[in-house]
């Protein structure tokens, strides 16, 4: 009996390791990260073509070394901006401070006086709850 005590022991460590890595991976999953820009750079929604107009691909021209983005989408309203690190999203929004808003990895940098306040307000937040249940801020969606 006295063998199989740290073996038990062991195993119970062991499952406990794997219910705290669980739990750590569920509360910290943001399914922002997940957000394909595709849908909005040929979009057939009237509201996504409203709020962006002339949207299309623009990845190759905005992503380089100083910026950056996996994807980048542009219209005369806005550009998106979608970020494999964290951290590059968050130097983003600052580098287009006033201008800007931040949703998890993606950045949105608004066109000056393309949109007034109420659209920008209207578009991020349709953005803020897309694959999640709260947003950064705390709200539901």
């Amino acid at each position: 009996m006295t063998r199989s005590r740290p073996l038990l022991l062991l195993i119970g460590a062991l499952v406990g390791a794997g219910i705290v890595l669980a739990a750590n991976a569920v509360l910290s999953y943001d399914g922002r990260k997940q957000i394909d820009l595709a849908g909005w750079a040929e979009s057939r929604d009237a509201w996504d073509r409203e709020m962006m107009p002339g949207a299309r691909w623009a990845t190759d021209e905005l992503c380089t070394d100083d910026l950056p983005c996996s994807q980048a989408v542009t219209s005369d309203t806005l550009t998106m901006y979608r970020f494999a690190d964290h951290a590059d999203a968050v130097a983003a929004a600052r580098r287009f401070a006033g201008e800007a808003y931040k949703s998890g990895w993606i950045v949105v940098r608004f066109e000056p006086g393309a949109l007034d306040r109420e659209d920008r307000q209207a578009f991020v937040g349709v953005l803020d709850c897309i694959n999640v249940g709260i947003t950064e801020d705390g709200v539901e969606c």
